[in-house]
């Protein structure tokens, strides 16, 4: 079985796949963690990226309350996974600060829900904090389930560029050559277009900033703001990153350029400066998101192409849903 993809997703299936007994290689065209895995900034966060007011309006009080605590099960497993190897995890919540009134409102209607639904969370008219989420280091967890692999189990600097059905397994193209497998899983997210563009997942750049280490501490938790656009979080030694603003240009971060903009840097730096931050900006980053139609992943059979699995479009929340999104792909295979 072969995995195409070596970020959270194409990891987290291998892992699974030893589990169940499956011999599995995963092939990464850069490196492990190159892609939005080690870009982002590592929110362990429930739920989807509407707040739960708005998941509830968005896929009933039944959905919203089962994807709420599958992601709280990807959050346990995926730690268990990675059996105490450093990876800066961390388990002080999470707060969502309102922009506004609206927002406000639907973070207060959030708070009544949860509580209705037997979930832990606190709302003092500012902000909903939600005590069962994390932060940790994403791509050093990615790293930390990749040397979990079998020897030779994955493979770095493999370019594929193409996949085909065949009447035995799966044709794959990359670097010139061509091989069969078995079976294909797509672990490729936004880039997943590339390979099947009939598969609708719309690719979105998320940009971030790193700080020098701050010796006051000037965010306990991380802190998601303005309906999840806008993001940051200080390390225990005192760096901040900050993420988001892409509200501010929302039709400009599309598609899979990874340079970071002046005009998002700027609103980036801006809030550095709002938090009081002494340290200067030492790291610029960008990363692509691969963003679905419903809002939810993709994970199943592609229509049309036996033998080929997808598991993908994480709507800005692969470290949220990934782990577990793989052990039910995997399961049902």
């Amino acid at each position: 079985m072969l995995v195409i993809g070596g970020g959270i997703t194409g990891v987290s299936v291998l892992h699974h796949l030893r589990a169940r007994g499956f011999d599995g290689v995963l092939v990464e065209r850069a490196h492990i963690a190159a892609g939005a895995s080690g870009r982002n900034a590592g929110f362990l966060l429930a739920g989807v990226a509407d707040n739960y007011a708005e998941a509830v309006r968005i896929f009933g009080r039944s959905r919203a309350r089962e994807i709420w605590q599958l992601t709280l099960e990807n959050h346990a497993t995926m730690i268990e996974a990675v059996q105490a190897r450093p990876v800066g995890y961390r388990r002080l919540g999470s707060a969502t600060l309102a922009s506004g009134d609206k927002e406000a409102a639907q973070l207060a209607e959030s708070w009544q829900l949860l509580q209705e639904d037997g979930f832990e969370a606190t709302w003092d008219g500012r902000r909903l904090v939600n005590p069962r989420d994390g932060e940790v280091n994403p791509a050093t967890l990615v790293g930390a389930l990749a040397r979990q692999a079998q020897p030779d189990a994955i493979r770095e600097g493999v370019n594929v560029t193409a996949i085909e059905a065949a009447t035995s397994g799966v044709v794959v193209h990359a670097d010139g050559a061509e091989c069969r497998a078995g079976s294909v899983i797509l672990a490729t997210n936004a880039y997943t277009p590339q390979l099947l563009e009939q598969v609708a997942i719309q690719p979105r750049r998320a940009q971030m900033l790193a700080s020098s280490p701050d010796a006051a501490r000037l965010c306990d938790v991380p802190t998601y703001s303005h309906f999840g656009y806008r993001y940051w979080r200080q390390l225990p030694s005192g760096e901040v990153l900050i993420g988001g603003w892409r509200d501010t240009a929302y039709d400009v971060e599309v598609g899979y350029d990874e340079r970071p903009t002046p005009a998002i840097q700027s609103h980036l730096d801006a809030q550095l400066k709002r938090m009081g931050a002494e340290g200067e900006v030492t790291h610029r980053w960008a990363g692509t998101m691969g963003f679905t139609e419903s809002g939810l992943p993709l994970v199943g059979p592609v229509d049309g192409m036996p033998n080929v699995y997808l598991c993908a479009g994480f709507n800005g929340h692969g470290m949220g849903f990934a782990f577990i999104s793989a052990k039910r792909l995997v399961d049902s295979l």
